[in-house]
């Protein structure tokens, strides 16, 4: 329950802005806001059913998006070299000018940070 919750909310954080407006609201209701789906359906003026078919519609196609563009795991894949060249960075301290190393420090954590 909780990994769906987490993979939902990255998904929706990586690819929500390709939603509509109206899909957008739901999902920010639903994942966000913690409203149930009759809370949901008077909010949009849609029924129950409907706010459950959008909720699943949406998270179809989030995860279709990913299918495709892969964002998410390109993330993860840069943060873990990002992380790997920060750590070796550290060990070279020794060899490296204290300027340079700080110099090479702050454009990796700026990369990591981005």
């Amino acid at each position: 329950m909780i990994d769906n919750f987490l993979r939902l909310s990255t998904l929706f954080d990586f690819y929500g802005a390709l939603l509509t407006k109206k899909q957008q609201d739901c999902l920010k209701m639903h994942l966000y806001e913690d409203w149930s789906l009759s809370e949901i359906a008077a909010a949009l003026d849609i029924s129950r059913q409907a706010a459950y078919d959008m909720i699943h519609r949406c998270t179809a196609t989030l995860e279709k998006y990913e299918s495709k563009l892969q964002l998410i795991n390109k993330s993860k894949k840069r943060q873990t070299s990002l992380n790997s060249i920060l750590t070796d960075v550290n060990t070279l301290q020794s060899a490296i000018s204290n300027k340079r190393l700080h110099i090479i420090e702050d454009k990796l954590r700026e990369l990591l940070n981005s």
